[in-house]
């Protein structure tokens, strides 16, 4: 997963957001739960576990750590950084590159021909108010 935290830390970077350090903790909570959804059908839904969460799919063997990262950034062209806030368009963009979640661990388990992908943050992002100074435009260097 080393290449998943290095694709995270590149667009973090990019956002003038500090690098993420692996936590074996999280990741180990992240796997447990890919598990829970494959072991499911794969129906994606977020754990409530209190860990920032991203989310993501493919057919088995197609998404690289690299893809998913970019999967969840690219959903930064959808995002207003002069108003920030909350959009089930761009979630996934803003915790990727919320300035105060320091630990990432990740996890990927497979069924019915699909991969099932489950990176934790800590601390978690996504809070309202906390968006114009947590989420910062590529122009903050």
């Amino acid at each position: 997963m080393a290449a998943l935290l290095d694709a995270h830390n590149v667009r973090r970077s990019a956002h003038c957001a500090a690098p993420l350090t692996w936590s074996d903790e999280v990741a180990a909570h992240a796997q447990r739960w890919a598990d829970h959804l494959a072991a499911n059908g794969c129906r994606l839904e977020h754990s409530g576990d209190g860990y920032g969460e991203n989310l993501a799919a493919g057919t088995a063997g197609t998404l690289s750590p690299e893809d998913v990262a970019e999967m969840w950034y690219r959903e930064r062209a959808a995002y207003d950084f002069a108003t920030g806030g909350f959009s089930m368009d761009t979630g996934h963009f803003t915790q990727l590159v919320w300035t105060s979640s320091a630990h990432l661990g990740c996890g990927v388990a497979s069924c019915g021909g699909l991969d099932v992908w489950v990176c934790n943050y800590d601390p978690p992002g996504n809070y309202e108010g906390q968006y114009r100074e947590s989420v910062l435009p590529t122009s903050c260097r």
